[in-house]
């Protein structure tokens, strides 16, 4: 039985006290299946990048080459190294496509959901399922209060800071923690050394988004194992790390943030299940132009016949249509993810953005930057979501207005939409798999409390035999 939260002082103990208390007995069977959902959503987006993702292969060979102890697995690849070098690696590839869950009021839990549990029980002895499903809900949890509690609030998160990577540090912490059953009082320590090392600037995003920027979902995982395991060694690190003078929200937001969303009916009510699927691997910013530019491509509008195009939405689309040239011919993958004027050009030239979009070929694509080269935007207040207009050569005009893309909570991904997703991703794996091989991966899934967790590692990291 939980114990009752509000009767803890201090929000930081609360979350700690939460994270060492879950069992996977208090786990409603609908949360269950919803963090499937996101297991499969995050382990296939973790396997495409492991090809696709820029810098991913650099991460991937420095943490095989750091190594350490052979405990963990840095999926796709199937290395095996110390778990904080296998969650740096595979916290990397999660993100670095921009196409994990994800959700405006809870963030980023794709980032910390698999990562941190996976490379935290492999290393550890008789981990049960129930124990990784257990520690997974409290990485999706946590993660998941602590940016509700800025989201709220209903200011920008991402202006100075990348809240993906800033608030996974404490899930990642609260999901080792519990697999390494620690106290209250040490996950309490834990979530005090995570803040000591939490960053996320945006400067690499206003920098022109190097790789390094895509891999930015590598930190909080390596940071947060780090340090449950400093904790579980004796370092002492209590302290307010949430609501404190010098915690995360003054440190990072003035002291501005919704304390409610931190404990209000911690327990029952799981916001991870708030969590939505992306259809497209860009920032979500960018997804109600790509539908708009997609229905005018449905329409029958040649690329050819095609203009100037613009795009209009309000005055937060400014960083990822600037600077205006580098947005339309991104130099790499992660910096064609952030950008709008790219998507639209490839929507409008195919109908769709796929994840070829993002492979060399498919940045160099001659037909979707000659659009791109046409493309302007506008900055409108008021306007929700997105409206692309198209002029064409014949002198006519089409426009699409998008208010909520697919994948907004109002128009969830259907699942049969989330397992062809899965299915591509795995065809980008560094190691291919052969249909056989994805097919048991998502059947493990499906039934993963009846499995072995480990098969999650094994089943994406060897080689096909069918390659």
């Amino acid at each position: 039985m939980q114990p009752d939260y509000q009767l803890i002082q201090g929000h930081t103990r609360r979350l700690a006290t939460f994270s060492a208390a879950l069992a996977y007995e208090d786990i409603p069977r609908e949360v269950i299946a919803k963090l499937k959902h996101l297991l499969l959503d995050t382990l296939g987006t973790t396997l495409a990048a492991s090809s696709l993702g820029a810098g991913c292969r650099e991460v991937a060979r420095g943490m095989r080459d750091i190594g350490g102890k052979p405990e963990s697995t840095i999926l796709g690849f199937g290395y095996k190294v110390a778990a904080p070098n296998a969650a740096f690696a595979n916290g990397g590839l999660a993100h670095a496509l921009n196409y994990d869950p994800i959700s405006r009021e809870t963030g980023h839990v794709g980032v910390v959901c698999l990562t941190a549990p996976l490379a935290m029980a492999e290393a550890l002895p008789l981990i049960s399922t129930r124990q990784f499903l257990t520690a997974a809900t409290v990485a999706s949890e946590i993660s998941a209060r602590v940016a509700a509690a800025q989201s709220r609030t209903g200011k920008a998160s991402s202006v100075k800071f990348m809240a993906g990577q800033l608030f996974g540090y404490f899930g990642a912490a609260a999901a080792a923690g519990s697999l390494l059953r620690l106290s209250a009082d040490q996950i309490h320590s834990a979530f005090g050394i995570a803040l000591m090392q939490a960053s996320g600037t945006m400067q690499v995003v206003h920098g022109g988004d190097p790789p390094a920027k895509a891999i930015y979902g590598a930190f909080p995982n390596h940071g947060g194992l780090l340090a449950a395991l400093l904790s579980k060694a004796g370092l002492d690190g209590k302290c307010d790390a949430l609501e404190g003078v010098a915690g995360l929200y003054e440190m990072f937001y003035g002291g501005e943030y919704r304390e409610e969303a931190l404990f209000e009916n911690l327990g029952r009510d799981f916001l991870l299940m708030r969590t939505s699927f992306k259809p497209w691997a860009t920032s979500e910013i960018a997804h109600p132009f790509i539908e708009a530019a997609a229905m005018i491509a449905e329409r029958g509008v040649a690329p050819a016949a095609i203009k100037a195009v613009n795009v209009i939405g309000e005055d937060h689309i400014r960083p990822w249509c600037e600077p205006l040239e580098e947005r339309r011919f991104p130099k790499n993958a992660a910096s064609a993810g952030n950008s709008i004027p790219f998507a639209v050009a490839r929507a409008l030239a195919r109908g769709d953005l796929v994840l070829s979009d993002f492979t060399d070929e498919g940045i160099k694509d001659p037909t979707a930057n000659a659009i791109a080269s046409h493309i302007g935007y506008t900055l409108q207040g008021g306007i929700k979501g997105g409206l692309v207009k198209v002029s064409t050569n014949d002198g006519r005009e089409h426009q699409a207005h998008i208010e909520a893309p697919l994948g907004h909570p109002s128009r969830p991904v259907p699942y049969e939409r989330l397992v062809k997703k899965f299915r591509d991703c795995c065809r980008y794996s560094v190691n291919p798999l052969s249909a056989d091989r994805i097919e048991r991966l998502l059947a493990v899934i499906d039934n993963l409390e009846h499995e072995d967790f480990r098969m999650l590692a094994k089943l994406s990291s060897e080689p096909s035999v069918m390659r």
